[in-house]
């Protein structure tokens, strides 16, 4: 979808941008004034785990406004000669003649084209990525902390418990309750929690660590015999009714 809009469709659309986000919201505008409803958005999406970093100029944007952005946890970059406004997340980009001012939609004549085509959006983030902070928008994880994260998920899995009370005895027993998303290892087939970006036990994972390179034998959401990967955990059947 391309689609070009002008005026109070642009602050619209921006606005649209950023409820519509689940990772990151870049903003690139070397004037900028808050608005209600603005502020509002960004302080949600933040709250959210969604990563916002704004773009501006230096010596541009008034003190109070930054001290407001960096308080809701707007991560914020001065640049002596911006000039370009772009406004991006994941899902779409809209490139602009316009600020962040939403008075300019009101008093300037503006246009602007939102878009949400793959290859427009990775262009836009290379610009941003190696011209703007010659960083990732999204840094990495190391292997390290995927690790933390994959046996983060395992014991959280491994302690939900429920205590049952039975008729035999006064002792409280304890009985396993199953995850709503049920996964499997893709080398073992062990019952796990349905991840993809982990989709192994704590065993296997520790073997898959020292030969990253090895097919697996099993699909991560239905078990069934299939070759897989940890890059594509899941056999094409799944894959096709997700």
């Amino acid at each position: 979808m391309n689609k070009v809009i002008t005026d109070q469709e642009i602050p619209n659309e921006i606005i649209n941008l950023i409820k519509e986000s689940e990772e990151y919201v870049v903003i690139v505008s070397p004037y900028l004034d808050l608005w209600g409803h603005l502020t509002t958005q960004l302080k949600m999406k933040i709250e959210r785990g969604v990563s916002i970093q704004l773009h501006y100029r230096t010596n541009e944007v008034k003190s109070k406004t930054l001290k407001e952005l960096k308080q809701i946890g707007v991560k914020l970059n001065n640049i002596d000669t911006l000039h370009s406004k772009l406004y991006l997340s994941e899902k779409k980009g809209i490139i602009s003649s316009m600020n962040l001012y939403k008075f300019s939609s009101e008093e300037s004549r503006e246009m602007g084209l939102v878009s949400d085509e793959r290859s427009l959006l990775k262009q836009y983030k290379h610009y941003i990525e190696t011209e703007l902070t010659n960083e990732p928008i999204i840094p990495k994880k190391s292997l390290f902390d995927m690790g933390k994260d994959f046996f983060g998920n395992q014991l959280k899995d491994d302690e939900v418990e429920e205590k049952v009370e039975t008729k035999k005895s006064n002792k409280p027993t304890f009985k396993r309750t199953q995850s709503n998303d049920d996964g499997h290892c893709i080398r073992c087939s062990t019952s796990i929690t349905y991840n993809v970006k982990v989709p192994y036990c704590k065993k296997c994972y520790s073997s898959w660590n020292k030969n990253k390179d090895y097919k697996e034998k099993h699909c991560h959401q239905c078990s069934k015999s299939h070759k897989t990967s940890f890059e594509k955990p899941i056999c094409y059947s799944c894959f096709k009714s997700n």
